[in-house]
């Protein structure tokens, strides 16, 4: 790195990927137009996006296992991917010469002096301790792509939205839904509001409304507020299955059992009273699964 550089400013680091969703970091990022490099360390493999603000994003993949040194667009999709299936380390630096990706990577195989194939490798980008990597732009072609992907083995859209009442109907019982859960989360000793932010992170990938950065959500005091009419049949899963994690973390134990019968109790008060808005929304029949056991 050219020494009249001003040192990198780490603006995270070492953030478990375990408890942080890369993929939701690179969108708070990249709507924020952040320059800069994001830095992924897994066991035997590291990668660096760069992120300039615009342009889609360079990739800088170093697999020890595969013993490939790649920098190509595409390394972004194998990156989101393999994350998800691996605990790590993400470290973002910020700064103009730390989005500065190195040369794309060449495949050329040339044969070493005993005769054996090598890889050739690029050089490193910026002489710095730690690989470099920088956030997509979330409006890339290669991050819609991602997003796609993963969207389509999750839920399907409905083609229509809800109507404004409809979609006024399902956010009131949702948020009594969610405040069902909140009270027997509490009651067991638990933090609701961190259980539901970690289980909202965990699914931002697959129900971007649920990501804690986007504004689209919100829950307080027994209610929801959605900015946005989402097709109903996404909104009902995603909120279902963040409360279904829930409800598995605080059931645990010798009080396992009694827990999710608390819970079963809960949301047959709340179904009850509002029999008609959860059938159509289409709540209803994730109440079992919330809850693990039999609620009406």
């Amino acid at each position: 790195m050219n020494s009249e550089l001003k040192p990198s400013r780490v603006l995270y680091e070492n953030l478990d990927t375990t408890f942080v969703n890369l993929w939701g970091l690179l969108r708070y990022l990249s709507q924020r137009s952040f320059i800069g490099r994001v830095h992924v360390k897994l066991e035997n493999y590291t990668a660096d996006v760069f992120l300039n603000g615009s342009e889609t994003p360079l990739v800088h993949e170093v697999d020890g296992a595969a013993g490939s040194d790649v920098t190509e667009e595409a390394g972004l999709h194998r990156l989101v991917l393999r994350v998800r299936e691996s605990p790590g380390l993400i470290t973002v630096f910020e700064g103009e010469h730390e989005a500065v990706a190195p040369e794309r990577a060449s495949q050329a195989v040339e044969p070493d002096a005993a005769g054996e194939d090598t890889v050739e490798r690029v050089s490193d980008p910026a002489p710095l301790e730690e690989p470099a990597v920088a956030t997509p732009e979330f409006v890339s072609p290669t991050l819609d792509t991602v997003s796609e992907v993963q969207a389509s083995a999750t839920v399907t859209p409905e083609p229509e939205p809800a109507t404004e009442g409809e979609w006024n109907d399902v956010v009131r019982v949702s948020g009594e839904l969610i405040a069902g859960i909140d009270h027997v989360a509490t009651a067991t000793g638990a933090h609701f509001a961190a259980l539901f932010r970690e289980a909202r992170i965990g699914l931002a990938d697959d129900y971007t409304f649920l990501d804690p950065m986007s504004s689209q959500f919100d829950y307080a005091d027994s209610a929801v507020t959605a900015n946005n009419a989402l097709p109903m049949n996404i909104y009902v899963a995603g909120v279902s299955e963040a409360l279904r994690r829930i409800v598995d973390r605080i059931a645990s134990g010798e009080r396992a059992r009694r827990t999710r019968e608390r819970v079963a109790l809960e949301l047959s008060r709340v179904a009850r009273k509002n029999d008609e808005a959860l059938t159509r929304s289409g709540f209803k029949a994730h109440l079992d699964r919330i809850a693990g056991t039999k609620v009406v």
